[in-house]
């Protein structure tokens, strides 16, 4: 008896220290130290990106970067391809779930995208629900469904895309896997091997807890999903050889795996930053001509910033000069009817 009060006093006592400690992070994460350390960090990142790509600038040389700077239009256009290819399938993709004008949820989409590249990864998911609350009748907890849904696909399509190039480049030769796995115990292989299958297991057998989309408008999301991304990453390969011409192919696929690797990766900000220093390091091991991959890959990072911040500019003033006519609108109705 005394054992078992023993053991449900720890039980209780660990309970409450959970909480207590839960309690004081949620606490702590709103306060205003938090938020400005957050903030600090973050700039503290860009900054550390930042100061790695000058440093492989002046390394290369400012002088020849310039002379190795994109000139051709057919570059630029596909930039513009490319920067809406994302927001224009998302238009199609939440149309799925959600009842709302195209052109309305269209800004929405480019106004995340702004988020997820400017501030933090994620971050434009959160102004997606923000968003969303605002423009759709429907509860909070759908919402919030429909973007986690949204997201498994989406992170379930670039994955099947990372994965098919890396068998091409094995394939091809251009990753050697003999030299990469020759040091690897074959007890690690196994366990890595047992451990993706328990996973895929668990998926399968709670998805109804982990996914509430229905089966069909799934592989509606998912066809969307994987065409954008085929069209999305065949561009970029054809921007980059026209700024690069006869690159091997296997070049270009490497340089889409980093792309999709990068995206990938969480909470992080200005991916763009991370996979310019990334692209000028991989061209010097793949001797490439470093001034033309480096000049190439600032021109389009400068242009990304400039259009997410004109395009963000816009779409503010938009949306609180229309609030203001509303509002307008509002005052003249009531005054008409008094």
């Amino acid at each position: 008896m005394i054992a078992t009060f023993g053991q449900s006093f720890k039980q209780n006592q660990t309970a409450i220290n959970t909480e207590s400690i839960k309690k004081s992070w949620e606490e702590f994460s709103q306060s205003p130290r938090a938020v400005l350390l957050k903030k600090y960090l973050r700039r503290g990142v860009i900054l550390f990106i930042v100061g790695i790509i000058l440093y492989q600038l002046f390394d290369i040389g400012w002088r020849e970067v310039l002379n190795s700077l994109p000139t051709h239009p057919l570059f630029y256009i596909i930039f513009g391809a490319l920067y809406i290819s994302l927001p224009v399938a998302e238009v199609f993709i939440y149309g799925q779930v959600w009842k709302i004008g195209k052109w309305e949820s269209f800004k929405g989409f480019l106004t995340k995208r702004v988020y997820n590249d400017e501030v933090m990864g994620y971050s434009g998911e959160f102004y997606l629900f923000v968003w969303g609350r605002k423009y759709l009748d429907i509860k909070d907890r759908e919402v919030l469904k429909n973007i986690r849904d949204n997201n498994i696909l989406s992170a379930l399509t670039s994955n099947l895309v990372a994965f098919s190039l890396v068998g091409i480049l094995v394939f091809t030769g251009t990753i050697n896997l003999d030299e990469m796995i020759e040091d690897v115990n074959t007890v690690y292989i196994i366990l890595g091997t047992v451990i993706t299958i328990v996973f895929t297991v668990l998926a399968v057998q709670f998805r109804k807890y982990l996914f509430s989309l229905s089966l069909k408008k799934s592989l509606i999301i998912f066809g969307i999903y994987m065409t954008r991304f085929l069209i999305h990453h065949g561009l970029m390969i054809v921007q980059w050889a026209v700024v690069i011409p006869n690159t091997p192919i296997t070049i270009w696929f490497t340089f889409l795996a980093i792309v999709i690797v990068v995206n990938r990766i969480p909470f992080i900000p200005s991916r763009d930053l991370v996979f310019m220093w990334a692209g000028i390091e991989l061209s010097k091991m793949l001797n490439m001509a470093t001034a033309a991959v480096a000049g190439m890959l600032l021109v389009s990072s400068v242009l990304r910033k400039i259009t997410n911040l004109i395009l963000f500019l816009w779409i503010s003033y938009s949306d609180k000069n229309k609030e203001f006519q509303n509002l307008q609108m509002k005052n003249a109705e009531e005054i008409i009817e008094k």
